[in-house]
């Protein structure tokens, strides 16, 4: 029963300190006074009531007020209900002194901050050398910022508890709806005594929403303009929401998911840096450094990061060809996230997976500043040779669109990987070396790929042309010259290729194509739009044979005088007339020599004292085009040069002259 007591006694000391303060709290006026009085020991603010002040007793004792309203230079604060909970010890004594304050609906309007950290560092320093004490319970409130006659909301709805002790410490908790999302908050500032003289005090703040969570533990410091510094952790489990949260956007359409940054912070008036930075990304990890500037003309971030193993396969593929088979992109190119800032990122990589490359020991780096951007690889160890790469993408200086400009180049790579990743070409393989050099302007992909200009070389050895035997061709075709049959499948070998092309208003011009081999040799040339991908090649297919012992010379004396066996005059009157430029003069002028090359390897050969190589001979000439477009080559053989060989077709096709040709019917 003697536990109850305590308990029994409240309601008695209620009643005894109503009797005490009723008959002096009996007027309105008495009541006004004595909370203007109160508030202001509270807060250090002279506060304005407009509307009715009662006295309640119970549940406890407390001032209700309406239409009370606190004015600053810096802010207003509007309360339409406050009530005044009144401690209840001084009560006792005769005293006055309020517990804490509970503000419903309560708008807090600040200026045009102008400086706002100064006007920040300015309130913190009064609250440091200031008495008064206090506890803000808010319900319901709001903050909003004044700009001339307009007003902002910034927050449109926070419940907080608010505590400051002058002199020693303010703390802040509660929750705060913001952009839509509930945030909770957690902070504490101590040593306001130690800030208004210019040392350091403690901070601690902890911000918590659905999309995004951050924590701060350190110090802080007043004189010279406030500077943070300490430990900062920031946390996402999909950072794409988050950044579209903050009004921001995700550079690239895909990844952005689970994100955790922490490290060292310094943050002052002239920006933020981050030291010893740890950050995971989508399941990648890496170590580095940040800096971001904004008290220039635009915002600047520098940093560098540095990983074991990077996967970028969720930010996309390392591809220079469109995913799409119907065409290039129309889509108008948005440079503005470029625009937001400057920015200069450095990162290196013991390995790299991207799609389904796989790069070692790469350095790129990523600048955008004033609206270009420049991405380059220097030098990344790729499909077991050295890749490097570079693009600009820049405004155009007058005009909508921009300008680009690409530059590739592999050394000694694997040729069907490297151009299947980067071309989605997987028709070409063995080892070689390749450069690529492109630009162009426009508003849209397709654009770029209209007017594009360039140039493209590569040089390759032991490999192979996949989807075609051009060698199981010619065989069938020398013996039954009109059997036609299935041209794609099987597998063409080569000891060496060769392709030089050239790009001018978005057509690529194939130059040069050359690929042998001890039995064939097959040169091509041509033109495709790279817009339509279009193709429209022409080339020559010879089958070569080592030439009989003591008939090698003789056959190379017949070729260049334009007669001799079958091989040479039976393609070549065709082939100029139907290939253009450099095949052309292949098939009709030196054909055998173009193919075999003996003569000089023989002659080099003698005067280095190596062995001779044997002589070789073309034993048929196939003229050929290709048409249908880069995902789809059609290869048709010439048919006027397939009748030439056949006896029982030869004699319908009348004399060489009939068919405007160069080369005798044989």
């Amino acid at each position: 029963m003697k536990k109850f007591i305590p308990f029994l006694l409240v309601p008695l000391a209620l009643a005894m300190v109503a009797g005490v303060l009723a008959p002096k709290l009996a007027s309105e006026e008495t009541l006004k006074e004595q909370a203007r009085a109160t508030i202001a020991a509270a807060t250090g603010a002279e506060p304005t009531l407009d509307g009715p002040v009662s006295f309640d007793v119970l549940p406890w004792p407390a001032l209700t007020l309406g239409a009370v309203s606190l004015q600053d230079p810096r802010a207003r604060l509007d309360v339409p209900h406050m009530r005044v909970v009144l401690d209840l010890l001084p009560l006792l004594a005769g005293h006055v002194r309020a517990d804490h304050i509970e503000l419903t609906d309560a708008r807090l309007t600040l200026a045009e901050p102008g400086d706002g950290l100064a006007a920040l560092s300015g309130f913190i320093s009064a609250l440091g050398t200031a008495e008064s004490r206090g506890d803000l319970v808010v319900t319901n409130g709001s903050i909003a910022i004044a700009r001339g006659a307009a007003v902002d909301i910034l927050v449109p709805q926070a419940d907080l508890t608010i505590g400051w002790r002058g002199g020693a410490s303010v703390e802040v908790a509660g929750k705060a709806l913001w952009r839509g999302e509930p945030v909770e908050i957690d902070g504490r500032l101590t040593g306001l005594r130690a800030l208004a003289v210019g040392e350091v005090g403690g901070l601690n703040l902890s911000l918590g929403a659905p999309l995004a969570r951050a924590s701060f533990t350190g110090g802080a410091r007043l004189a010279g303009g406030p500077v943070v510094s300490g430990d900062l952790k920031v946390s996402a489990g999909q950072l794409r929401e988050a950044l579209a949260w903050l009004g921001m956007q995700a550079p690239t359409e895909s990844g952005f998911g689970a994100f955790d940054l922490r490290g060292m912070a310094l943050v002052s008036a002239q920006g933020a840096q981050l030291s010893q930075a740890r950050l995971d990304l989508d399941g990648n990890s890496g170590v580095g450094a940040f800096n971001l500037r904004i008290d220039g003309a635009r915002p600047m971030l520098q940093g560098s990061l540095a990983s074991e193993t990077i996967d970028l396969s969720p930010y996309g593929e390392l591809t220079l060809s469109s995913p799409h088979q119907g065409g290039w992109s129309r889509e108008a190119i948005d440079l503005g996230p470029t625009q937001a800032m400057d920015v200069e990122l450095r990162l290196s990589a013991g390995r790299v997976r991207l799609g389904g490359a796989d790069l070692q020991r790469m350095a790129a780096s990523a600048t955008a500043k004033g609206g270009r951007l420049s991405l380059t690889i220097g030098e990344a160890e790729a499909w077991g040779g050295l890749f490097r790469a570079s693009l600009q993408l820049s405004p155009r200086p007058a005009g909508p669109g921009m300008n680009v400009r690409m530059d590739l180049s592999a050394d000694d790579v694997a040729l069907g990987a490297a151009l299947g990743e980067l071309f989605r070409f997987q028709r070409l393989e063995g080892t070689g070396s390749f450069r690529l050099s492109a630009v162009g302007g426009g508003t849209s992909i397709m654009d770029i790929a209209q007017g594009l200009g360039g140039a493209f070389t590569l040089t390759g050895s032991e490999g192979g042309l996949v989807g075609i035997d051009v060698g199981r061709i010619l065989a069938r075709l020398e013996k039954r010259p009109l059997s036609g049959g299935d041209l794609r499948g099987g597998r063409t070998p080569f000891a060496d290729i060769v392709v030089d092309a050239r790009i001018a208003g978005g057509v690529v011009k194939l130059d040069r194509l050359d690929l042998s081999s001890d039995t064939l040799h097959v040169a091509l040339a041509g033109e495709s739009p790279v817009a339509s991908r279009a193709l429209d090649l022409s080339g020559l297919a010879q089958l070569v044979r080592a030439a009989p012992a003591g008939k090698a010379g003789a056959t190379m004396s017949d070729a260049r005088n334009g007669a001799g066996p079958d091989a040479v005059d039976s393609a070549g009157g065709a082939a100029a007339a139907v290939l253009p430029g450099r095949v052309a003069s292949l098939a009709a002028a030196d054909p055998a020599a173009v193919a075999t090359g003996s003569s000089a390897a023989n002659e080099t050969s003698a005067a280095s004292g190596a062995s001779p190589q044997p002589a070789r001979a073309v034993a048929f000439s196939l003229p050929f085009i290709v048409r249908g477009d880069w995902q789809r080559p059609i290869l048709l053989p010439d048919p006027q040069a397939l009748i030439r060989r056949s006896g029982a077709g030869r004699a319908l096709l009348g004399t060489s002259d009939k068919l405007d040709v160069s080369a005798p019917a044989p």
